[in-house]
């Protein structure tokens, strides 16, 4: 099958959000300013086509993940740094030009088998980027493209995020996909850890440890008998890469261990764990005092200054503005207001995608490949949130372009995609095949 041929003939707005579905994965972590390409036509069909979108109804749960939206613009007006002046408008706009794409995907939704592809795509793409930097220019570490706005930590976990994907896709569609697409498929999630790896991003390492589980779970539930095998699988897959990274794993965890050792003895906040552990205990003991609305950003800025001169916390987070934990830093700087708010934009997409048995059972009657396709896209879409979760626990990532960007316009591909399918008359699911 010609790689684009799921674009097929259809209205150009829906063929363009099918393309956008296709060019965020495969681009956003692999060419420079990768992420613009797919935001910038969706933003563009979105405007030209106003008129149409905007006079459809959008289902209810559309619109809870636009106002979802919308109170992370708010939150993050509320967060951004006073001294940035017409700079502290950049994210929340972000949030809030989501809306209108959100709505014209929604409108238009993009066929499911761009995800797949673009997955695809994205997960060779990364891991040449990252063996270039690495073993070509001589790199310490790959972290994509400075254009891109990505450090090696946002860069590493967005590729283990992008594998992820790619990798429960695979599982679900495994019986729609010829053999050799599946090993294809199977050689691109190798590639995106080892691109992971070679970033030497510890965080996303800890996220997928938080997130195995819940696969596991979700896969025996949906797939009964199979657990031992997919377990198999991703124990093979994660030695395999280990092994070929060994030395700079055992470098890694090392350093972590020590830097945990030294700052359990001596406070020592100079290296990456201990500017970590100092600024959450500063964040949470800053954050009880306020506990409702918190400090807000040029408060937590004075009063972290203030109590790091009188001797309470180590000198070295003043460094950055940020707390290393996601949860923690709006804590402290919007009380548990904010938290909630945060709490919200995290558990919409879940709630979207979950498997539950109901929404199972609602596809009882549709024939096997709609059905698998329908899995892949909510497993993939419910690997979102959940690994961000898992990297805010020690990087606050929508402080970030690339964290910005990547959890809004993939979260909206997916659900347009799962909207596409649940359209569908059960008689089409042969057309909306992954492969064929």
């Amino acid at each position: 099958m010609h790689l684009l041929s799921f674009l097929g003939p259809s209205p150009w707005q829906r063929q363009l959000a099918t393309l956008v579905a296709f060019l965020l994965p495969a681009l956003a972590l692999s060419v420079a300013s990768g992420y613009s390409y797919g935001a910038v036509l969706l933003l563009l069909g979105a405007l030209f086509s106003l008129p149409r979108w905007a006079t459809v109804r959008p289902d209810r749960a559309t619109v809870v993940l636009a106002l979802a939206m919308l109170g992370m613009a708010l939150l993050w007006f509320a967060l951004s740094d006073p001294r940035e002046n017409w700079g502290r408008f950049d994210r929340s706009l972000k949030f809030a030009l989501a809306v209108p794409c959100l709505l014209f995907i929604a409108a238009f939704p993009p066929r499911a088998r761009a995800l797949f592809w673009g997955l695809l795509i994205g997960c060779i793409g990364v891991c040449g980027v990252a063996l270039w930097q690495v073993h070509v220019e001589g790199a310490p570490r790959a972290s994509g493209f400075p254009s891109n706005r990505t450090n090696a930590i946002q860069w590493g976990n967005l590729v283990l995020l992008l594998g992820a994907m790619l990798a429960v896709q695979t599982m679900a569609l495994y019986r729609q996909l010829s053999r050799a697409v599946v090993a294809v498929a199977v050689l691109a999630v190798l590639a995106a850890l080892n691109a992971s790896m070679l970033s030497q991003s510890r965080g996303g390492w800890l996220a997928l440890l938080l997130a195995i589980p819940l696969v596991l779970v979700l896969f025996q539930r949906l797939r009964p008998g199979r657990l031992f095998r997919i377990l198999a699988g991703i124990l093979v897959a994660l030695t395999l890469v280990t092994a070929l990274n060994w030395e700079m794993v055992e470098t890694r965890w090392h350093l972590m261990r020590h830097e945990v050792q030294v700052y359990g003895a001596q406070r020592e906040a100079d290296n990456s764990v201990g500017q970590r552990l100092e600024h959450w205990r500063y964040a949470w003991d800053a954050g009880r005092e306020k506990p409702l609305t918190g400090w807000g950003m040029a408060g937590y800025l004075q009063d972290k200054a203030r109590r790091v001169a009188a001797g309470q916390y180590q000198p070295a987070i003043m460094e950055y503005i940020y707390a290393h934990n996601e949860v923690l830093d709006v804590f402290v700087k919007t009380g548990l207001v904010g938290v909630g708010v945060l709490l919200i934009f995290y558990g919409v997409p879940i709630a979207l995608f979950w498997p539950s048995r109901r929404r199972l059972q609602a596809t009882a009657g549709l024939p096997d490949p709609l059905k698998a396709q329908m899995v892949a896209v909510r497993l993939s879409g419910l690997c979102i949130p959940v690994l961000y979760m898992g990297f805010g626990l020690t990087q606050v990532f929508f402080a970030h372009n690339s964290g910005i960007m990547f959890y809004l316009f993939m979260n909206m591909a997916v659900w347009g995609a799962l909207l596409g399918l649940q359209q569908l008359p059960s008689g089409a699911a042969q057309s909306e095949r992954a492969v064929s």
